[in-house]
């Protein structure tokens, strides 16, 4: 595991991004600006679910959780983001809250070195929360967050407004990553993105993944590459 912010200027490095398709452009900016090549080998892909009452409800509630910008975009595009009045929005991550502010939400996330689920179950602003908690999401995940509330008493109105669906990667993705020479590194912020990578590609590519630097953004998931 490095930390991200160690990559300040990685020039000759390539570095392979496995987020969704519609997610590469800002990692794409990024890498690019260190004068790094930008590799992306998306890992999953995003589909939206048909709209339910479920999201009217969770909106509804005094507090509102949404887990990722795509759960932001697709919630977006089934309903108005209003929440109601007085009600606190938080987020997992940065980029989530970037997302809500995008639809004039403020939202509280956690410290950059907490942007995961257990960081968000220990923002003090929960000692405040009586009532249920909507959770904008999508299906499956490590059920963290709504344990975590079980724990707490409190209720979780799930919406899920997109799902993850296995890669679709092809004869361009694999020639991309083949010519990506040493130093390689490997974004991993989700381990549903690496498996699918790596279940998606043959042999010879899959070999090319593992023998790359892992930048994780957690420890969980840099046990979780290092154990790949």
């Amino acid at each position: 595991m490095m930390c991200p912010r160690v990559l300040h200027h990685v020039p000759n490095w390539s570095v392979i991004c496995l987020r969704p398709a519609a997610q590469q452009a800002a990692v794409r900016r990024a890498v690019q600006a260190r004068g790094a090549r930008h590799v992306a080998l998306p890992g999953l892909r995003l589909a939206a679910l048909p709209a339910s009452g479920a999201l009217r409800s969770a909106l509804a509630c005094p507090a509102v959780v949404f887990t990722s910008p795509a759960a932001v975009a697709f919630a977006a595009r089934l309903l108005p983001l209003k929440l109601r009045r007085n009600a606190l929005a938080l987020a997992v991550g940065a980029g989530t809250a970037r997302a809500l502010a995008r639809h004039g939400i403020r939202a509280i996330s956690p410290a950059h070195e907490a942007m995961h689920s257990e960081g968000l179950l220990a923002l003090p602003q929960w000692d405040d929360i009586t009532g249920p908690v909507g959770l904008v999401t999508a299906p499956g995940g490590r059920g963290t967050i709504p344990a975590g509330l079980a724990q707490r008493g409190l209720e979780t109105r799930r919406a899920e407004v997109y799902q993850r669906l296995p890669p679709r990667l092809d004869a361009r993705h694999q020639r991309a990553l083949m010519q990506a020479c040493a130093p390689r590194a490997v974004l991993v912020s989700s381990a549903e993105a690496l498996d699918g990578a790596l279940d998606a590609l043959p042999p010879a590519c899959r070999a090319h993944v593992l023998d790359s630097l892992a930048v994780a953004c957690s420890r969980r998931l840099s046990e979780l590459a290092q154990a790949r």
